[in-house]
């Protein structure tokens, strides 16, 4: 896959508070391709856009979980190795399985 086809496919992606897409919007910072082990890295603004205040990091981390779940999606069946990293912090975002048990 080229970085250009991903892109089209993450602008299926909105933002469930903005209802924009989230490379419209400037969400997706960076893309990484690593075509022998068909793995992409999405790189996302999570923390740059968010306050560093715990009660604004607890209210966005459902939008945030969404929009991972989502880019899960959409790419899921066409890379076989995917992974969403904050852009700043690094950190790694997964998609829930709603059918676990907590």
């Amino acid at each position: 896959m080229r970085i250009e086809e991903i892109l089209e496919l993450l602008k299926k992606v909105k933002n469930p508070f903005t209802n924009m897409d989230i490379v419209s919007e400037g969400l997706v910072s960076k893309i990484e391709i690593d075509e022998e082990g068909n793995k992409v890295t999405i790189y996302v603004a999570f923390a740059r856009n968010t306050p560093a205040h715990p009660f604004a990091m607890a209210v966005n981390w459902p939008i945030q979980a969404r929009i991972v779940k989502d880019i899960a999606k959409v790419l899921g069946d066409k890379v076989s190795y995917l992974e969403v990293v904050d852009d700043t912090t690094l950190q790694r975002y997964y998609p829930l399985d709603e059918d676990m048990e907590v």
